[in-house]
Formats: structure tokens, sequence, C-alpha cells
């Protein structure tokens, strides 16, 4: 699943939530188009500014991303190969870090995820979303290969297109394929994931079993008497408030359940304080999993595709929820 901009028209005012599915439309750069811009960017980290008219000559890669994302963190493994590997013969990689959630747009998280990931390679903060526009971008991780009189000559949105890449760029080095290309995982399997990525604010509609009757603001929630949840839905108990892009515990003790399809699960997270979630699958204990800064957190780490009743248990206020991906 690729994560897409969110519509400012999907806020929802009152009342309860809906579980009408979010449509976006594409608008995705084309293929053998005049190169857009770097445009409108808060600073580069891992270089100085870079001039549009310092890449003519080169052929450049690059790559729309936000930290944050489970789709976005994977691609980095080849990433970063392709960096050091063919930077040598000339390509420029570039990567343009557009947030989806507010907290993305702090400096020193996605400085801190950099450190983390080990990337060597410029990146622009695209805060403003003016160089996600310039490029009619809508997805992350979506890339964009361009030669060297400046073409746009291959775009790919989401996973499993490492392959291709890695060939078209090759292609545009003018080197010859001596040797089988990429490893083991650049194009990972998602057939069998079959919970799409969920919000838990009130931006997007969310998958919350109505019977609880979801809702903004703060409202108090109940496993008595719920049974369930029904496949891809979550239950909450506790006291939680929902706002904008979040959903924070305001009681001191809150739990979720979400019945999900997959083998691994991420969520998107964070706490002002540091909290530790208690985490059971299926009914049996897995380790507890320690929640501070905003990032992405792996919450289960399984092999077993096939449906799973995920349990969480907070003991502390504050800890708030974004998102969930899967694996």
């Amino acid at each position: 699943m690729m994560r897409r901009q969110f519509l400012g028209s999907g806020l929802l005012l009152s009342g309860a939530l809906t579980g009408a599915p979010l449509i976006t439309m594409s608008r995705r750069a084309q293929s053998s188009q005049t190169r857009p811009d770097f445009i409108g960017l808060d600073g580069w980290i891992n270089s100085e500014p870079i001039p549009l008219a310092s890449l003519r000559g080169s052929v450049v890669l690059v790559n729309f991303w936000t930290y944050s994302c489970i789709n976005s963190r994977r691609p980095m493994v080849y990433l970063k190969r392709w960096h050091a590997e063919y930077g040598r013969q000339g390509l420029r990689t570039i990567g343009i870090h557009t947030p989806e959630f507010r907290f993305e747009r702090d400096r020193s998280n996605v400085e801190s995820y950099i450190r983390q990931e080990g990337l060597r390679f410029p990146v622009g903060m695209d805060n403003a979303y003016a160089t996600w526009n310039a490029f009619n971008n809508d997805a992350w991780p979506t890339f964009y290969l361009i030669d060297r009189s400046g073409r746009v000559v291959l775009v790919r949105a989401g996973e499993d297109h490492a392959h291709e890449i890695e060939l078209a760029i090759l292609g545009a080095l003018g080197l010859a394929v001596s040797e089988p290309i990429g490893q083991p995982g650049d194009d990972p399997d998602l057939s069998r994931i079959g919970t799409p990525e969920t919000y838990f604010g009130a931006q997007h509609s969310t998958p919350q079993d109505v019977r609880q009757s979801p809702r903004l603001g703060t409202a108090t929630y109940s496993f008595a008497g719920s049974s369930g949840p029904k496949p891809n839905e979550y239950l909450l108990d506790g006291s939680w408030t929902r706002q904008g892009e979040r959903l924070t515990l305001a009681s001191a003790r809150g739990a979720l359940r979400f019945r999900f399809s997959a083998a691994k699960l991420y969520m998107v997270a964070g706490s002002a304080r540091a909290a530790s979630l208690s985490v059971r699958v299926d009914g049996i204990a897995r380790p507890p999993v320690e929640i501070g800064w905003p990032t992405l957190y792996t919450i289960v780490d399984g092999n077993a595709y096939g449906e799973h009743l995920l349990e969480l248990t907070a003991d502390s206020p504050g800890l708030t929820l974004y998102s969930a991906t899967f694996g």
C-alpha cells in the first residue's frame, strides 16, 4: 500500500465518522517530460542547496519519501546501495522528504531518522509540498529517473520496482548489465497483506467498529459487551481524544484490539513521555514496545500471514496513534 497525500476535504467536522474510502486522483508526472524544479524547499540535509543547473549532464534519481512510512523505509536499503555503487559512475541520488504528518515537518526528527538509517545522499525538506506539486506527485514513495538531457525517463510509485529502476539506471549511465543485479528482498511480495493502511485521526475515515459510535473529541469506549472486532476493524477501551491526524489516550489506562490480515504490523505513534505498550497477538503475550519520539514502530514482527488479533494496552495517558501499516 502506498501512502497518498490526504485530501483537505476529508476532514470530519461533527458527528460519527464514516467508513467510506478515501479516493485520490493520480496526477503523477509522466515520463519523457522536462525535469521539474526543486522549489520552495525548507533547507537541505547532507548537502548545501543544490541548484537545478548543477545537475545538468548527470543521471538523477529523485525519491519522494517520508520518514514514518514503511513503504518509504524499505527502499532505503537499495537506495543506499545505488548511491554507493553508481554514484561513482555518475548517478546523483536526491531524496525529497515531503511530510504526511505534522511532526514530520520537524527537521530534528528527520535528521534523527537519517542518522539512524545512515543515509548519505542529499535530502531536501519539502514541508510546503512545493516540489511535490512541481512534480505532480501523489504517493510515497515515488521514484523519478532523469537522464543527462534533463528528461524524466522513468516514473514508478510504490515498492516492487527496484529491479526495473536499477536496469533503467544502468541504461541511463551507459553501463552494461554483466551480472545479476539487485538483492533478495529488494522487491518484497506484498500480495498476502489483506488489511489496508489504517488511520486513527479525524482527517480520514476510520475502521473503528461502528457499534462504539466513533466520534471527534474525547469519548470513553469499552470492550465490555463487544464481540470482535470484525476483520480490518478495531475496538477501543478507555478514554481517547480524536482530532486532526491523531488519536490520543486521555485516561490513565487504555487499550486497542485490532483484527488484521498480514504477518507484520507497524504503527506510527508517539508519546510526550515514554510509554510502554503491552502486546498480545492471538492471545499470546509478545515483548512490550517502548514508545517515545513520533516515528514508525514495529508492533508485530511475525512470519505467519493470515488473520490475527492484536491487543495493545497502555498504562499512562498521552500515547498518540496516527496510523497502522502492514507487511
